[in-house]
């Protein structure tokens, strides 16, 4: 529980920093691009939490979570190419994610 306890720490700050800037984007992509973007980082914090309570279900719910941060990070890429996130923004919420994929890591190799 302590280890999960740090990564979602990570991810609030990280949400609480991206959610606005989603509802910044454009009418056209809020309810396509935005929409998956927050439900991915949604999902990744829905599959920690699985890993902390249940520890059967910890390995295969930490590696979904980390192929949902490899697709949060994809479509943030796609984001930015858009000029839908700033330069400055997408680099701190990049850091981040590489931050937290490392942490998800570590777990996993804890616990195996």
């Amino acid at each position: 529980m302590v280890k999960s306890l740090k990564v979602i720490q990570k991810l609030e700050v990280l949400l609480m920093e991206l959610l606005p800037a989603l509802r910044r984007y454009p009418k056209t992509e809020r309810y396509t691009l935005a929409e998956k973007i927050e439900r991915v980082g949604l999902d990744v914090v829905e599959n920690i939490y699985t890993a902390s309570y249940h520890p059967k279900l910890r390995n295969e719910s930490l590696n979904l979570a980390r192929t949902r941060l490899h697709l949060l990070g994809f479509l943030l890429r796609i984001s930015r190419r858009q000029g839908l996130l700033s330069e400055g923004l997408y680099e701190m919420i990049s850091l981040k994610l590489v931050e937290i994929g490392k942490m998800l890591t570590g777990w996993e190799k804890a616990t195996r």
